[in-house]
């Protein structure tokens, strides 16, 4: 399972792909990014972590849902 972050990066906001650099998809607002990366997740599967301003980690979600593998509404 491929593991994608979230990330606020200078005025923008961006979806990378662990390890990696570059920029998947970038948006404006987190909101448009977390509606972006479910739309780009639709044909993968991976674990995307959303970080918040300061870096800290928001939230986790897993694509498709049926992949996640503890049993929470998380």
């Amino acid at each position: 399972m491929q593991n994608y972050h979230i990330v606020h990066d200078g005025n923008r906001w961006v979806l990378r792909e662990e390890g990696d650099n570059r920029a998947l998809i970038e948006a404006d607002t987190q909101d448009e990014i977390v509606r972006e990366t479910r739309d780009y997740m639709k044909l993968r599967v991976g674990s995307v972590k959303i970080h918040g301003r300061d870096g800290t980690i928001q939230d986790e979600r897993t694509y498709p849902r049926d992949q996640d593998p503890r049993a929470s509404k998380g």
